[in-house]
């Protein structure tokens, strides 16, 4: 069971990010063959060979097919489906260039928790403060899979942001009709649950959220939730089936529902809006254990969210950092720099 992982990674722009976390995972799973698999969206690794890199496999990313304005985004979860079919192992991780774990040998750890557990899926959520993101979920940027509890054929990374930013323009009569029956000949193509549930998520903004947004500023945001970007469909079909369990890494964030106010005021406020905030509107993730108020620096590390990344803690150790915003952030720091932050990490978490 432990040799039957396969790693995927899409690559755009990410050549040293990936040959990063590719060297820093070896060196901290030293007794574990490592298989990786690399599709290349943007001919990254046309100059580079892995014939002395065994347990590397590069697949050339195929053609954008959505050439709209969200191409970045479709082409990334093409790339996904295409990785995900080129996978013969019982278990994929899903893996951001720029998530790096930090624990040592993470790889038998993980698997046999997902074992343990009976787990189906298991991986990272967004992050809570992308509050418009899907919550208590893992994200494509570190997602594991068992395919042995998980056919593939019911697994689509494929966003949905096309589909929502086009019924965003829709009318509330339009949308109103639509939830009673009448679905628009131009979208006789799209899938109707999908159709009808956007309609809902856009209705309840416009006609809810919105307005208590301007009331309630900083206590009811117009956007929560609603995000159906890259593995909504994964996220949205099987967070919702009780006999596929899932388990969260725990973010650091100050959860301001669950920690202690100045005065009895603001603690009686916290619990207010915790029993009467419905969670589609809540700012704050209103499941306690979901986030965690220790960070990396906690533990005597680098001061990771010093730096605006994200830091991910796992049976209550530093586990992972997602550097967020990948290549951009990584040409701040560099690759000196950063393989000195990480090794470094690993060693003391």
């Amino acid at each position: 069971m432990l040799q039957d992982l396969t790693i995927c990674t899409v690559s755009f722009q990410s050549a040293e990010l990936i040959e990063l976390n590719i060297l820093l995972t070896r060196k901290l799973n030293p007794h574990y063959d490592i298989n990786w698999l690399i599709v290349d969206n943007n001919n990254d690794f046309a100059k580079k060979d892995f014939k002395d890199s065994p347990g590397i496999h590069l697949l050339t990313g195929d053609p954008a097919i959505n050439q709209g304005k969200f191409k970045g985004s479709y082409h990334h979860a093409q790339a996904l489906n295409k990785a995900l079919q080129n996978v013969s192992t019982r278990f994929a991780l899903f893996l951001d260039p720029d998530f790096f774990i930090i624990q040592d040998n993470w790889i038998e750890k993980v698997l046999q928790r997902v074992v343990q557990k009976n787990l189906s899926f298991w991986g990272a959520p967004y992050h809570p403060r992308l509050s418009w993101k899907r919550r208590y979920f893992p994200t494509v940027s570190c997602l594991l899979i068992d395919l042995e509890k998980v056919e593939k054929r019911d697994l689509d990374f494929t966003p949905e942001l096309d589909e929502y930013y086009r019924l965003a323009t829709f009318s509330n009569q339009r949308l109103i009709s639509i939830l009673f029956g009448s679905i628009p000949s131009e979208l006789s193509n799209w899938k109707r649950a999908t159709i009808i549930d956007i309609s809902k998520i856009v209705l309840l903004n416009r006609l809810i959220k919105i307005p208590l947004s301007k009331i309630l500023r900083n206590r009811i945001y117009p956007n929560t939730a609603i995000s159906r970007d890259t593995g909504f469909q994964i996220q949205n079909s099987f967070s919702k089936k009780k006999t596929h369990l899932c388990e969260t890494i725990i973010p650091f964030f100050e959860n301001s529902l669950f920690t202690k106010k100045k005065n009895w005021r603001m603690n009686l406020a916290s619990k207010l809006y915790f029993l009467f905030v419905p969670e589609i509107l809540s700012v704050y993730p209103k499941k306690k254990n979901y986030t965690t108020g220790s960070r990396f620096k906690d533990f005597g590390l680098f001061d990771i969210s010093n730096l605006g990344w994200e830091e991910y803690l796992w049976m209550e150790k530093p586990f992972g950092l997602h550097i967020k915003g990948g290549t951009q952030k990584y040409g701040d720091i560099g690759y000196k720099k950063l393989r000195e932050i990480l090794f470094k990490i690993s060693y003391l978490a």
